[in-house]
């Protein structure tokens, strides 16, 4: 079972460089019976791995953007760190942060949804100005990771999209190399306090690489306005989840 998760959620981190936390971490709960903090520690684990190895794929297709990369890392990183810190002294209602990121995600993905539907731009911002922001966009970003464990690929993708004219195919490689490098912030926490699991996190990976080796030959086969409609329509389903499961339900 660890095999066919891995190769699924892998398939599916490949395909939309989302995924990971929300995905990965409900179904060894529900389906494998795994401890919650042991399941998050391990899906943070096979997150990275899985992220740095698809990243490098998207890398050697030449899928992302440096500059906006290198932009995101300045703020994400400390953010995930500052976050990941302050969760052991902040009394912070985990659902309520779920429900908030759910909400956001849910109505930014359906309005950029029906603006591509209507061919026309939401946002008329010079987009080299708001590249100059991305260090603050990430280190926010990386705060509500480091509480919440998901919502970075989802947040960062979701303002490439909104706001830059970058391919979908390289907003989704960006996001993962982004993404690897806070699971791995997490995955060291995670990893030191010893919530993990080696077997199911061995079965994981053994499914996880074969999906993500497939997703990118797949990914550079489908029309890009074609991906950017299936990944709103993901994202909207995706935040749907979030606030489902925030407020339980």
């Amino acid at each position: 079972m660890e095999i066919v998760i891995g190769f699924l959620v892998a398939l599916l981190i490949g395909l939309t460089g989302v995924g990971a936390g929300i995905v990965t971490t409900p179904l060894l709960i529900i389906l494998l019976g795994v401890d919650p903090s042991v399941a998050v520690g391990t899906a943070l684990i096979f997150s990275f791995i899985i992220k740095s190895y698809t990243g490098f794929l998207y890398f050697l297709h030449g899928l992302y953007e440096k500059r906006v990369l290198i932009l995101l890392l300045l703020g994400g990183i400390p953010g995930v760190l500052l976050g990941s810190y302050s969760i052991n002294f902040l009394s912070i209602n985990k659902d309520a942060v779920l429900v908030i990121l759910g909400t956001i995600v849910f109505i930014s993905a359906t309005a950029n949804l029906f603006f591509s539907l209507k061919k026309v731009k939401p946002f008329h911002t010079k987009e080299e100005k708001l590249i100059t922001i991305l260090p603050a966009v990430s280190f926010l970003i990386g705060l509500e990771v480091g509480f919440s464990s998901v919502g970075a690929g989802i947040l960062v993708e979701l303002f490439l999209i909104s706001f830059t004219s970058l391919r979908i195919s390289t907003v989704i490689g960006t996001s993962l190399i982004f993404g690897s490098a806070v699971s791995l912030a997490g995955g060291i926490v995670h990893f030191s306090l010893g919530n993990y699991s080696l077997e199911t996190l061995g079965g994981l990976l053994l499914g996880g690489l074969a999906g993500s080796f497939l997703a990118t030959k797949v990914v550079s086969a489908i029309p890009q306005q074609v991906l950017r409609y299936a990944l709103l329509s993901f994202l909207v389903l995706l935040g749907g989840v979030l606030i489902g499961r925030g407020m339980h339900i």
